[in-house]
């Protein structure tokens, strides 16, 4: 049986990793907070004192951090630690879930094939921490297809939907679109229910008419007080709720220059809508 590391263990990490233990797979952990930490050990899995230790005991090792920067430092050595490429053995695998540029990945492609190993970016998506937990989350893939094959049982505990999307890079663009779509969507249903409070008419009144006939329903107007909830509960607050989408957005933005895709929604979300949300949330 495979065995697995996790690197990451917040609102989308945790919920991955405790299907992982449930399905019995070895499991090593690592987190700067110790309270995930605590809570996975008790259900069966280790921790590890260091990227390159937690390396050093897998087969297969998930990142689930948010920032690009943060995958890097997993990765690569930090101060004392000589992080996860150093500490595998030629043949495993690192699978990004973290929505990062897929410059990084290429970068990290490069330094782990030094050693033999292999990075595939498996971006998650599929409704938020709840999906997380209950293993119903979708990943996109991109990278060496014998690797992803390789994955597949430890991936098909955290997933209902999976998708090897093509080489490198494939995974992180299908998830850059997919967030584009979904944070427009949530930024002009929060409009819309804007303008119904304004005129008069209740939130919960304008989204029973939107999603029982009209023309304008989505997955986010159906799962809006989901989206909500999901925003108040968040680690990091509504602010890291909105850090994300603008985070989500820029990387779409930086796709499209490197395809040089004419995309003038994108442009005017970034320039008109970020601004507004800065100042409020995702969802109010």
């Amino acid at each position: 049986m495979l065995r697995l590391g996790f690197v990451g263990l917040g609102n989308m990490g945790e919920g991955m990793a405790q299907n992982l233990v449930r399905a019995g797979f070895p499991l090593t952990v690592r987190d700067l907070r110790a309270e995930p930490v605590a809570r996975l050990t008790a259900a069966g899995a280790r921790s590890a004192n260091s990227n390159f230790e937690l390396g050093r005991v897998s087969d297969v090792v998930s990142i689930a951090v948010f920032t690009d920067e943060q995958v890097r430092q997993t990765c690569l050595a930090n101060g004392e630690d000589a992080g996860l490429i150093a500490g595998l053995s030629a043949g495993g695998i690192i699978a990004i879930h973290s929505t990062v540029q897929i410059s990084l990945s290429r970068e990290l492609t490069e330094r782990a094939a030094e050693r033999g190993v292999f990075i595939l970016d498996a971006p998650m998506t599929g409704g938020g921490e709840v999906a997380a937990r209950e293993g119903k989350l979708t990943f996109f893939v991109g990278g060496d297809a014998a690797a992803f094959e390789r994955c597949k049982p430890a991936f098909a505990v955290m997933t209902q939907h999976l998708f090897h999307v093509g080489p490198l890079g494939s995974g992180a663009a299908a998830k850059i679109m997919s967030n584009f779509l979904a944070i427009s969507n949530t930024i002009v249903v929060r409009e819309a229910l804007r303008l119904a409070r304004d005129f008069g008419i209740a939130e919960e009144r304008i989204l029973d008419i939107v999603n029982t006939g009209g023309v304008g329903s989505s997955w986010v107007s159906n799962n809006w007080q989901r989206i909500r909830t999901q925003e108040e509960n968040y680690t990091t607050g509504k602010a890291g709720m909105v850090a994300m989408a603008s985070k989500d957005l820029y990387l779409a933005q930086a796709l499209a220059a490197e395809t040089r895709t004419r995309m003038p929604v994108l442009s005017f979300l970034i320039d008109h809508a970020l601004p507004d949300l800065s100042a409020n949330s995702l969802t109010s």
